[in-house]
């Protein structure tokens, strides 16, 4: 136990020292980006175990967004007991020290000694994926996982022992609670080969027992996804989609030279969707080094299958691709690049084998060093190696910065190279080697995140734009906000749940098919500029203010001349109004019956036959229909229960501008009502007569019920299944 303590420490010194040294815990979030505006704010609201979150679309159901980590135990701890940036850094780190952890346990399951598995788990720790990745928390926090369902795979393929495919399931549930399927799917394809390399026949009653357990404990989730998959806009991908940011060969020597197509050390990155976290492939030189020394062992010639599969998966092969969008869950998932966590995580445990055959490192140091010598030579004599799909200017640009000696983009590399080649053959302690590897590393990735302050989310004094908005009186339970563009940040969808704001749009993979019809936003949450022209659409959902920053969105509102500019905070930020938005809970006079979702659409955008504050396009009503009016003496409002008391004049509708979804379901005067579809996307109930009532809504979807009954038969079943099995005398 002590020494496990002592491993856990190191880990946890070295993931302080690439990540958190010289920064303020409390104040700046480790990791820019997607950490910032949507990771942060998704894990805060998670803590809540809310399973509706209304702050984001009209509404969406929060446990099928698996980027929100719902029911991920290590994130609802830490947030839990300390629900702020200090507590997500804190989850950030944990990740970090468990991914060299769980690499360390399974090299030493793999016969290798103390000094080479941990210096297997450093370099997992530190490599080009987990680095890259710390802004995406959920595919960072999913992919930890993957070496401790290879070592408790190892285990069962070597005892037999009932137990350990058991642990291998938890695992497996670990991972899918993690809350990016895609990198769970990808790793589970190197578990089932590894299963079965080391266990053959075994391998099939392992993995059954495995799948199983990893369903019950995950069901909470993996339930809510398949039961929201009809309904949302991600159920499927195109081809092209499936292969977005597959990786190009040249992209290779990126293992060689980090700054190869730019992006790094404040080189902007220049390549055709280029996009830096999906290309990192970096991941220090002494694991590429120590990985060919360990090539001439038998054992090892799995995990080098291993990395060239991964890496022939992540070229994108067009042929490969076409047949593999055919394969069923697969193809749910884009980025073929993102099979680099398999590739690194091969990389550390060949370089922990490795170590083992230091002595002889003369021919890997010398490949390793031709190889770099070769990517140098390529990036300053062939142009059109690494410049592929650039402009002339961009070129340029690119040589001048990235390229010319002693530039960073080859003074580190060659520096880093010497280093680990001195180490190596002066034959330095495994300690000396791995205080290289995190000066090599480090040097790199500490370019790639701003690590932001967050003082001003604490608070909507702090914000400009935001204390703007409340001191004009915005009731956030009434009325909605929409941001038009991503330089937003402090007022972008996620991050408005920290002011209490609710936004009609998002950033998530996840939308509401119906709604995403309706407005055309992108899984960015953009688009909002070509909607401002249809007032009575905004008006409808409830939007009362518009926030611009960026000239064109701010032009684009001007110049339909249907908005109140307001003010402009010191920020840039321009506040528009809309005066003729609706409230969120109203009554509608007349009803207009649709077909289908396309007929909706066509009368909500018809700016002279439908009135926002009179008209309600009912789906499934036989004919136009008047109404009476109503008023809303009472209400109340929490994220999965609505209730209030109205008085109405005659026979009414009443309208809540909140998505539909068949989870809701709703009450009158206590007897159960049929929820219509309203307007294409949002809910409404008749109240049958004049008078006083009650109307109650509630969600509360079939997956949850089912969910909480398979995690608890997980529960009852897991002390039987983890008991040791006696041995005969």
């Amino acid at each position: 136990m002590k020494r496990h303590a002592l491993v856990l420490l190191l880990y946890a010194c070295c993931a302080w020292v690439l990540h958190a040294a010289g920064f303020n815990l409390t104040r700046h979030l480790l990791g820019g980006g997607d950490a910032y505006s949507a990771g942060f704010p998704a894990k805060l609201f998670a803590a809540t175990f809310s399973p509706w979150n209304p702050y984001v679309q009209l509404g969406q159901y929060t446990f099928a967004n698996t980027q929100f980590q719902p029911f991920y135990p290590p994130g609802l701890l830490l947030i839990w007991l300390s629900p702020n940036t200090f507590g997500y850094n804190c989850f950030i780190l944990l990740h970090y020290l468990l991914a060299g952890y769980f690499c360390y346990l399974l090299c030493r399951e793999l016969t290798l000694d103390e000094a080479p598995s941990f210096l297997g788990g450093l370099f997992f720790l530190g490599s080009g994926f987990l680095m890259a990745h710390k802004g995406h928390q959920a595919m960072m926090s999913t992919t930890v996982w993957l070496p401790l369902m290879l070592t408790f795979a190892s285990r069962h393929a070597r005892t037999g022992e009932r137990r350990e495919a058991v642990f291998a399931g938890l695992a497996v549930a670990a991972s899918l609670l993690g809350g990016f399927p895609q990198a769970t799917v990808y790793g589970l394809l190197l578990v089932v080969a590894f299963w079965f390399w080391r266990g053959g026949r075994r391998a099939v009653a392992g993995l059954a027992l495995c799948g199983l357990f990893a369903f019950l404990f995950s069901s909470l989730q993996l339930l809510a996804v398949a039961e929201t998959l009809p309904w949302i806009t991600r159920q499927s991908l195109s081809l092209a989609q499936f292969n977005e940011n597959s990786l190009a060969l040249s992209q290779f020597f990126a293992l060689l030279m980090p700054n190869l197509r730019g992006g790094l050390h404040k080189v902007p990155s220049f390549g055709p969707g280029a996009e830096v976290v999906e290309v990192f492939l970096y991941c220090g030189l002494a694991p590429l080094v120590l990985a060919l020394g360990a090539l001439r062992r038998r054992e090892t010639w799995f995990w080098a299958v291993a990395a060239a599969v991964a890496g022939g998966l992540m070229i994108g092969w067009e042929p490969l691709q076409t047949l593999l969008f055919r394969v069923p869950v697969y193809n749910l998932f884009r980025a073929p690049a993102r099979h680099m966590q398999e590739l690194h995580l091969a990389l550390a445990v060949l370089a922990a084998y490795g170590w083992a055959e230091r002595k002889r490192m003369a021919w890997p140091l010398l490949a390793v060093g031709a190889a770099l010598a070769l990517a140098i030579g390529l990036a300053h004599w062939l142009p059109v190696f690494p410049n592929a799909g650039l402009t002339q200017p961009q070129a340029e640009y690119w040589r001048a910065t990235s390229l010319r000696w002693p530039s960073p983009s080859v003074l580190f590399p060659v520096l880093a190279f010497a280093a680990t080649g001195a180490c190596l053959l002066l034959r330095a302690p495994g300690w000396l080697l791995g205080l290289v590897f995190l000066l090599d590393i480090g040097s790199v990735h500490r370019t790639l995140y701003d690590n932001p302050d967050t003082t001003d989310l604490y608070g909507a004094e702090r914000r400009a734009e935001v204390s703007y908005l409340y001191s004009q009186g915005l009731d956030p339970q009434t009325y909605r906000i929409l941001p038009l563009d991503l330089p937003l940040f402090h007022t972008y969808p996620l991050l408005s749940m920290m002011y209490g704001l609710s936004t009609a749009n998002d950033y998530t993979p996840m939308w509401i098919r119906r709604y995403q019809t309706l407005t055309g936003f992108d899984l960015s949450g953009g688009g909002g500029e070509a909607i401002v022209g249809h007032r009575q659409l905004l008006s409808a959902l409830s939007i009362r203010y518009l926030l611009a920053r960026s000239p064109y969105s701010a032009f684009s509102v001007r110049r339909t001349r249907l908005y109140q500019e307001l003010a402009k905070s010191h920020d840039g930020i321009t506040v528009f109004g809309n005066p003729a938005a609706v409230p969120r809970f109203r009554f509608a006079r007349r009803l207009v019956p649709a077909p289908d979702l396309a007929t909706a659409k066509a009368l909500l955008l018809d700016p002279v036959n439908f009135d926002p504050a009179r008209d309600a396009i009912v789906e499934g009503l036989a004919a136009v229909e008047t109404v009476a009016d109503g008023r809303i003496l009472r209400q109340e409002t929490r994220n999965n229960a609505l209730a209030w008391t109205v008085e109405t004049q005659g026979r009414a509708f009443f309208v809540v501008t909140d998505t539909w979804f068949p989870g809701w379901t709703a009450e009158v005067d206590g007897r159960p009502a049929p929820i219509a579809i309203v307007n294409g996307c949002v809910r409404g109930v008749f109240v049958d007569a004049a008078g006083r009532h009650e109307i109650r809504m509630r969600f509360w979807p079939w997956s949850l019920s089912a969910g909480l009954a398979a995690t608890l038969a997980g529960v009852l079943l897991l002390p039987w299944a983890v008991r040791r099995r006696r041995t005969p005398k």
